[in-house]
């Protein structure tokens, strides 16, 4: 018998709380970007980074801003991971430089920093010199930071983390998100903490921060009239996003704990003779494990997201890889295709929503594991 009540991948989880602040922040007046609101989520969000904090409208936005930051421009190019999300990469696109496409390793699925040697060195010998490394950490999950670190520093890269997955994750006890020369966050309404929609910039000094603001407000220079010098963008969030989003990052040590349950509740009921693979914690790190996400044989994978959807729960494929798809192909890759085809055709996200009960849980795993019987 098929169940009429959906369960979904990563469903916001809103309670009466945070529908009070949204509320508050609509009595106020102040539904622009300007407000008490803003100014409290953006604040919690520096205390918890140790860094300045912009609140956006997006993890795109918060990437692109990061590019211009950087001193991007036409003709430059820019490493980037290739197993992530396409818009990890869009905002090269927008300023109409060069991904390189760096694959990944077999352990976190995140960018391999063998692949990245090996791509510097090679382009080192075109003639080409990147400027700037946008490296994602996906599903939540730390890439190797030390080592990525330690090659862009050798070759004087900056790094852009991009963290949309990744808030509640450490690496060595430091915030994703920190680590790099800029990160950025996503508060999409499928991310631990949601606004909706909207994002931040993570910065290092209030330098950089005053200007990442004006690009983020059309770039209007200081006078008492409209003024503008230099292209700016309409990137910056609300007041009554910023409202749901301080209420929400209240409880983001209980959202990540409830998702690290639900990921090992799956890992410890499979049954013994169903074959997978995940995403490795490595030492000293900590994953928020935003999506529980697995690698199954290939003649299953397809049977168990048919067998789930057909009971009205949700599971999604993973990140298809960049340099595969139709506008990427014409630029540069770095990486073991076989590996990221393989996480590609084999590899399914699970519902993780932190609210999924027991009930949902026991279901999904029956499911799945009678998906191999």
């Amino acid at each position: 018998m098929i169940n009429n009540t959906k369960i979904y991948l990563s469903p916001p989880h809103i309670d009466q709380s945070e529908i009070n602040s949204v509320i508050d922040a609509l009595n106020s007046g102040w539904i622009s970007p300007y407000g008490s609101y803003v100014k409290d989520f953006s604040n919690k969000l520096s205390r918890y980074f140790k860094k300045e904090v912009l609140l956006t409208n997006s993890g795109t936005s918060s990437i692109h801003l990061a590019l211009k930051l950087s001193g991007i421009q036409d003709g430059d190019f820019v490493l980037c991971s290739n197993f992530t999300f396409a818009a990890t990469a869009f905002p090269i696109l927008y300023e109409k430089a060069f991904p390189v496409f760096i694959g990944s390793e077999n352990e976190t699925w995140n960018m391999s920093p063998g692949f990245l040697q090996s791509a510097i060195e090679d382009l080192k010998r075109k003639g080409i010199k990147p400027k700037v490394l946008i490296i994602a950490h996906i599903y939540g999950m730390p890439a190797q930071m030390k080592d990525i670190i330690d090659i862009c520093k050798n070759n004087k890269i900056i790094i852009i983390e991009d963290a949309a997955e990744a808030l509640g994750s450490f690496y060595h006890n430091k915030p994703l998100g920190s680590i790099g020369n800029y990160g950025i966050l996503s508060f999409n309404g499928n991310k631990i903490i949601t606004t909706s929609q909207g994002g931040a910039l993570i910065l290092p000094n209030k330098k950089s921060y005053k200007y990442a603001e004006k690009l983020a407000f059309q770039a209007k220079e200081k006078v008492d009239y409209y003024k503008h010098n230099e292209i700016g963008y309409n990137y910056s969030t609300s007041n009554i996003l910023a409202a749901l989003g301080s209420k929400q990052f209240d409880k983001l040590e209980k959202k990540v704990n409830r998702r690290r349950e639900i990921f090992n509740y799956y890992f410890s009921n499979f049954e013994n003779k169903i074959n997978f693979d995940y995403q490795k914690e490595l030492k000293n790190n900590f994953t928020n494990r935003w999506l529980s996400v697995f690698i199954f044989p290939p003649s299953i994978n397809k049977k168990i997201k048919y067998i789930l959807s057909k009971n009205n729960i949700e599971s999604r494929y993973v990140w298809n890889p960049l340099n595969k798809q139709k506008v990427f192909k014409n630029f540069l890759y770095y990486g073991n295709k076989n590996l990221e085809n393989k996480l590609f055709s084999n590899g399914l996200c699970l519902p993780s929503g932190d609210h999924l009960n027991s009930n949902d849980l026991d279901k999904i795993v029956e499911l799945i594991n009678n998906g191999f019987k």
